[in-house]
């Protein structure tokens, strides 16, 4: 993943750390020199810093290991400082599979916090010693580790998108309704929720003010993804194929692309070797390719060698998903070995408005 670091992978899954997380670390550093702070405490704290995001990582596996029972694999997890992120190819539609999915991520927290804390009581930490003069060091971390992860387990069940609290509450709601009324009203209560830490926050704690506005943007766009992806049910890539295309052949050179994209309005360009599509051109693909090489750079150069494909026949709901979670703008159309044409996510989202529009 760009901008990340690569940390390793379990059962498959590669675990990511993004470079803003040593921001994190350099800014607890400074304000701990700051405020005059022992080298040996700062070094205590980064090292609880550094526990607590392992315990997210544990997490994100709880969520990503439980949906891998559901054949739903998990492209990536990567830390960020804000949290981690599991990128799940997608959720499960059943409520029950949903329900336990988003659950097993607090339920790990919440393991970790009952082996803590037995752990810290047959140590015997003096509670009271830590009430008059709380301080972090090696005899108090895992207490402290403990109450993190405590912590962690309740705010992610907080009944907003895009905590696990707010799928909790959807798959409730999807048990006795539609799953996009489901989403649109735990979507409402999140985005009330997030308001209302926006105006706690303004008052207390200007921190609350950021979670807020990523709990409400979050929840929005929760509602709108399952909405929009509700209105593909039923239909095939059939009904929103694109059979008219600009072709390029695969030796031309980037000069006779830019012409075509000047010419047009088109953003993708099938590429073709004796007549047969090998690969597709974005209009990014080009200027990234004049940029780097040139106008006389060969179209297969820069282009798309290895496109996906896709059949005619597939239900259009599970083509949208494959391509959002391959990151893949357009795609090539086939019966069986026949080409008939291309789908882009661009089209899709102009069926979605149209669908979206004769509904109302």
């Amino acid at each position: 993943m760009k901008f990340s670091l690569y940390l390793g992978k379990y059962k498959g899954i590669k675990v990511f750390i993004h470079w803003t997380f040593s921001i994190l670390l350099l800014w607890i550093i400074i304000a701990n020199t700051r405020s005059g702070m022992a080298m040996e405490d700062t070094g205590w704290t980064l090292l609880f810093i550094l526990s607590i995001f392992f315990c997210v990582i544990l997490h994100e596996f709880g969520h990503a290991l439980t949906a891998q029972k559901y054949g739903i694999q998990t492209k990536d997890i990567i830390l960020l400082p804000i949290g981690g992120l599991a990128r799940l190819e997608k959720l499960p539609e059943d409520p029950k599979q949903e329900l336990n999915v988003a659950l097993a991520g607090p339920l790990v927290n919440v393991v970790i916090f009952i082996i803590l804390s037995v752990f810290v009581y047959f140590n015997g930490v003096d509670m009271e010693l830590i009430e008059e003069e709380p301080h972090l060091d090696g005899s108090t971390l895992l207490l402290y580790l403990a109450s993190a992860n405590i912590f962690l387990a309740v705010f992610n069940m907080l009944p907003a998108f895009p905590m696990d609290g707010g799928r909790v509450l959807r798959a409730l709601l999807s048990i006795r309704m539609s799953r996009v009324k489901a989403t649109q009203i735990a979507g409402s209560i999140g985005q009330f929720l997030a308001i209302a830490f926006v105006f706690i926050g303004l008052f207390y704690n200007p921190i609350l003010v950021l979670i807020g506005i990523f709990i409400f943007l979050g929840a929005q766009a929760e509602v709108n993804h399952t909405t929009q992806t509700s209105m593909l049910k039923g239909y095939q890539v059939s009904d929103a194929l694109m059979k008219r295309f600009p072709l390029l052949a695969y030796d031309a050179s980037l000069k006779k692309a830019i012409e075509k994209l000047l010419d047009s309005q088109a953003t993708h360009f099938v590429v073709v070797k004796d007549d047969q599509p090998v690969g597709t051109l974005s209009r990014d693909e080009i200027i990234k390719g004049l940029s780097e090489s040139g106008e006389d750079t060969p179209v297969e150069k820069v282009a798309n060698m290895d496109p996906m494909k896709l059949e005619i026949y597939m239900p259009l709901e599970e083509a949208f998903k494959k391509m959002s979670v391959e990151n893949k703008k357009v795609a090539l159309v086939f019966e069986e070995n026949l080409f008939l044409g291309i789908l882009d996510q661009e089209n899709i989202s102009e069926f979605i408005m149209v669908k979206h529009a004769v509904a109302k």
